[in-house]
């Protein structure tokens, strides 16, 4: 664990999430499924932190209904997944001083992560973490996340094309919504799993 995670994780626990430490990725899935309860219905954003860890076969396999607009026909799954039980996700980066940063284009995952599912489990790579503050996760979340969505996409964004945020030139893009979450919402159970290795952009 690094100087900077180890930073993060006690600003996290302090504003009132539950925080976990995973060395490896594998670890981080195990660690995942055990926080999951028996037949919990299940809803994710799309991630493809979460599309690494290969959670949503897991728990299929487990017989967990899984809601994943990235597995059924696109919008339609955002409802089921609104109101599941639990709500997997990760962040676009956390702060310094333990802010979740976010941007989204249609608003479903952040509004999961901020109402509707009983539980909520974000899983952070070390890669996310940013040391400062809210401009440089937005920084961060520009440069790193943004392009290579667009690229993987195939989408017309100027951030896919040239790597660099364009907002004048971008209209109805990946930065639509910006949420930066403060602490978790509606006392329920909020975990964020915290990675030392590298994951989703």
């Amino acid at each position: 664990m690094t100087d900077l995670m180890t930073t993060v994780s006690a600003a996290l626990a302090k504003r009132g999430f539950t925080v976990h430490h995973a060395a490896t990725k594998a670890e981080a899935a195990q660690l995942v499924l055990s926080l999951i309860p028996e037949g919990a219905s299940v809803g994710a954003g799309g991630s493809m932190t979460i599309r690494e860890l290969g959670l949503a076969e897991s728990l299929q396999s487990a017989g967990h209904p899984v809601h994943w607009h990235w597995l059924e026909q696109g919008a339609a799954a955002f409802p089921a997944a609104h109101a599941a039980d639990v709500y997997l996700c990760s962040a676009n980066a956390v702060t310094r001083d333990g802010q979740l940063v976010n941007i989204d284009g249609t608003g479903n995952r952040v509004a999961a992560m901020i109402h509707g599912p009983k539980q909520v489990i974000a899983v952070v790579g070390v890669n996310k973490l940013v040391d400062g503050g809210y401009p440089q996760a937005l920084a961060r979340i520009k440069r790193e996340a943004c392009p290579p969505n667009a690229q993987r996409l195939n989408l017309p964004f100027p951030c896919g094309q040239t790597g660099k945020c364009d907002p004048d030139s971008c209209p109805g893009g990946f930065c639509n919504i910006i949420t930066i979450q403060e602490h978790p919402t509606g006392k329920r159970p909020y975990t964020v799993v915290l990675v030392d290795e590298a994951m989703g952009y």
